[in-house]
């Protein structure tokens, strides 16, 4: 794409965001700015809509086989945001990284962190609190997974519901930058990730609600978490 092309995508995108103002006289005027400068360059709203397109990585490294846990946060963060989560290698380790508006790709990347981080604190509390009762490793194990579960789901409630329609541009952009990923392989293994239930979920799911995760200002603040 030519610098002058680039440009006038920003410049565009730019008018289209002051096109949802408030002040109806101040929008119309950036919709109809953005149209000439469309018309002008011979462009289309899907190179508008690609321009927005960006990709936050999320700071915690993952195994080289992220479990189950781990592709549960992950499979709610895309539902709830409308992006598209990769696993590229990174030295023997997974690293992840959320496609999508970028502002919306900023905000997943903060808020995996968070609950990553969040949901292995609540794991061991609940773990610690189950020793000394005399339970087999096996049940303690089971209980344990519940309890997560639970955790999870409540946690993953609490996220803001960003994601609108699905866009192709998603699609252009993941084929533009991940040519060689199996992306195919990765979803079908975020529809195997749920497990069998205890009555520790609704605990978990109870612990879960109290979690905050709030938008990253410039992607520079540090969200806050409620317990």
């Amino acid at each position: 794409m030519s610098d002058l092309r680039q440009k006038a995508l920003q410049k565009i995108a730019k008018c289209l965001e002051l096109g949802q103002s408030a002040n109806v006289h101040e929008a119309a005027q950036a919709i109809r700015m953005a149209e000439r400068l469309m018309h002008k360059h011979g462009l289309e709203q899907a190179d508008i809509d690609f321009i927005r397109m960006g990709i936050t990585r999320a700071k915690q490294l993952l195994p080289a086989q992220p479990g189950q846990n781990i592709l549960r946060i992950i499979r709610g963060i895309n539902a709830r945001f409308g992006v598209e989560a990769v696993l590229v290698d990174h030295k023997g380790l997974k690293r992840l990284e959320f496609v999508g508006d970028a502002d919306k790709a900023v905000f997943a990347g903060f808020a995996f962190d968070i609950l990553y981080r969040e949901m292995h604190q609540q794991i061991g509390s609940f773990r610690t609190g189950l020793s000394g009762n005399g339970l087999s490793q096996h049940e303690q194990n089971r209980r344990v997974a519940s309890f997560t579960a639970g955790w999870l789901e409540g946690a993953l409630e609490k996220l803001p519901n960003l994601a609108g329609e699905h866009s192709d541009s998603l699609d252009d952009y993941l084929d533009q930058q991940f040519a060689n990923l199996d992306r195919k392989t990765f979803k079908e293994q975020l529809k195997k990730s749920m497990a069998q239930l205890t009555p520790d979920f609704e605990s978990g799911l109870k612990k879960g609600k109290r979690v905050s995760v709030n938008r990253p200002v410039s992607g520079k603040s540090t969200p806050r978490q409620l317990s």
